[in-house]
């Protein structure tokens, strides 16, 4: 990681940002026609411009409805659906957590709910943080998480996501426990961080051990 940052601060880039679908989501049938009050420019503070597509919109309302109550022609509804396919569809499909430096993954609605679904599944989940010091810092933000004080871009989806939770309670003991049990994420990512840091350590005795014999 450190390399890659190198590489990208020298080439100027290192603060470029983008998001990437993989599954191809269509975000001109669903959401750029609206800036939504918290998507602003981090820098100058001034909202986004909105897209001056005319795409129609499918939004999880739009007619018509499945039997769950959401619309069927809606792009951005299915992670469920699309989840229980691909495990079906690729035995040992896994999960790749990738967390930002502020740890504001955990306080999306969206995000908070594709994680416990893949790991209600049995999905292998794997988590990837920047360093173990901003792990450190939001530890404990991280053991009061509750799904009803995450957020979402359009409210509507969050009014959605907590409505499919029966037991809320319940959801953030789940939660909890989900990244810090002694299989949780947390246990995983330290686990494979030090067997990182021992092959590091091998690697560079092995390169000094060399360069002593050349000496020699």
């Amino acid at each position: 990681l450190g390399v890659l940052e190198s590489e990208l601060f020298w080439k100027g880039t290192l603060d470029e940002a983008y998001w990437i679908c993989a599954f191809a989501v269509d975000q001109h049938a669903a959401i750029c026609g609206a800036v939504f009050a918290s998507d602003v420019d981090t820098v100058t503070g001034m909202a986004h411009p909105v897209c001056p597509c005319r795409a129609p919109k499918y939004v999880g309302s739009t007619p018509p409805l499945g039997t769950n109550g959401q619309s069927i022609p809606c792009e951005i509804n299915k992670f469920v659906d699309m989840m229980s396919y691909l495990v079906t569809l690729r035995p040992g499909f896994s999960q790749v957590i990738t967390v930002d430096v502020d740890f504001t993954l955990f306080q999306r609605a969206w995000c908070v709910a594709e994680l416990y679904t893949a790991h209600e599944m049995g999905m292998p989940q794997s988590m990837k943080v920047i360093s173990e010091s901003s792990l450190t810092h939001h530890q404990a933000a991280l053991q009061g998480l509750r799904v009803e004080d995450m957020r979402s871009s359009d409210p509507a989806d969050k009014e959605m996501i907590l409505a499919k939770i029966v037991d809320k309670a319940a959801f953030n003991t789940r939660l909890t426990q989900m990244i810090f049990d002694d299989t949780g994420l947390l246990r995983k990512w330290r686990d494979g961080h030090d067997i990182v840091r021992c092959l590091g350590d091998l690697a560079r005795r092995r390169y000094d051990s060399m360069h002593v014999e050349r000496i020699d």
